[in-house]
């Protein structure tokens, strides 16, 4: 009687243990972000826990298989020691799937539940983790000789329940694909980001040098008004002097033609008018100098803007090449640009057309382990009334 009572005991922990592993799966599987870049980050985040989970709910149903094979061989005997009058009441229960399938009498404990038991290798073969499952195997298989407890009956579901599996493993690799794909595309669009960056910068530039190369074309177009101006004025101070060379030789020889008069009259007024010719001679030989002195400071000067305007002319054309390069670079960043805008733009259809079935997915999955659930405890219900009749007789 004790024995009962401890098995019993184990039996509630079990399915209590089952009941929180179901609620703590479907928490998981529910929860949800503002958006798919956040969904993905809770589901990476999350995965270890699902996984733990998963493989926590393995084990107590592994240990809750072994007990149900034990308690309908003991079921056998029991029926087989009893008298043929009392075998007559032995009753059959089923349990309903769901809403879209049949249900499913319990058969013989001589079908292997070995078969589940393989199927769900194949989750933890999908999701990376077979050491931890069969870790967990090996833990739970040192816990199921303490009690005897029916759980599901899964004997007469495998071919439906391995359909299940296999679809539900297609849906999570469809789903690892789709957050790889999901995860490409962040990184295209940080890569977008940064070209968009390195084109904002080129743009920059681009307005920077084109603003320095009209302050140039101004500046050249000043300095040669200047030098075009300063030209024309060397020309008419050139002419001027010319000119008052020429005057000077003609009072040269006004002056020689004068003394020679004086010779001749031997006039006494023939000094003071030498004289005078020799001061305007005089006076014209000064500013005759001093134009000298100003055209070849005009000179010099011609001679710098002319240095000035070839560097300037330098610059220019080195600029000017600057911005040849800087437009070509910008019109290969605007070409790779739209190619990476190209390839976000079908990574996203992609993406979009496969969320759909991401949610129906979550959906499908949420409510697989509800039905489950719901199996569970109808199959809970159904071994505590068989119990009954077992424990009276």
């Amino acid at each position: 009687m004790a024995k009962l009572t401890n098995r019993g005991v184990n039996k509630r922990f079990l399915m209590s243990e089952m009941d929180q592993s179901v609620k703590r799966m479907l928490e998981l599987i529910n929860e949800e972000g503002d958006s798919f870049a956040k969904r993905v980050e809770i589901y990476i985040q999350k995965r270890p826990q699902l996984v733990a989970q998963v493989q926590e709910f393995y084990r107590m149903f592994k240990s809750l298989s072994e007990r149900y094979e034990k308690a309908m061989s003991e079921l056998r005997r029991a029926e087989a020691s009893r008298p043929p009058d009392a075998r007559s009441h032995r009753s059959s229960y089923s349990i309903t799937e769901g809403c879209s399938e049949p249900p499913s009498t319990i058969t013989s404990p001589e079908r292997p539940v070995t078969r589940r038991l393989s199927e769900c290798q194949t989750i933890f073969d999908v999701l990376g983790n077979r050491e931890s499952y069969e870790a967990s195997t090996l833990d739970s298989g040192s816990d199921s000789d303490d009690s005897v407890y029916n759980h599901y009956s899964s004997s007469s579901n495998n071919g439906n329940c391995q359909r299940r599996l296999r679809k539900r493993v297609a849906e999570l690799e469809a789903e690892l694909k789709r957050v790889r794909i999901e995860q490409e595309v962040n990184r295209s669009k940080s890569g977008i980001a940064k070209y968009k960056e390195e084109l904002r910068v080129a743009r920059e530039k681009i307005q920077s040098s084109e603003v320095e190369i009209d302050q140039l074309k101004s500046k050249l177009e000043k300095y040669e008004s200047m030098g075009l101006d300063e030209y024309y004025l060397s020309s008419e101070q050139s002419n001027r002097i010319y000119a008052l060379e020429e005057k000077l030789g003609g009072a040269e020889e006004e002056v020689i033609k004068l003394r020679q008069d004086l010779d001749l009259s031997g006039s006494d007024g023939a000094d003071n008018e030498d004289t005078n010719m020799e001061d305007e001679t005089e006076q014209l030989k000064l500013e005759r100098d001093e134009f000298a002195m100003k055209l070849n400071e005009l000179e010099e000067e011609m001679s710098l803007k002319d240095d000035q305007i070839d560097e300037m002319n330098a610059r220019f054309n080195k600029l000017q090449l600057k911005y040849e390069k800087s437009s070509k670079s910008i019109e290969e960043l605007r070409d790779k640009g739209r190619e990476l805008e190209k390839v976000v733009e079908r990574q996203r259809e992609v993406i979009e057309e496969g969320a759909e079935e991401n949610r129906q997915a979550i959906k499908q999955l949420s409510f697989s382990l509800e039905h489950y659930r719901n199996a569970y405890q109808m199959l809970r219900q159904n071994m505590l009334e068989h119990k009954k009749p077992v424990m009276a007789s």
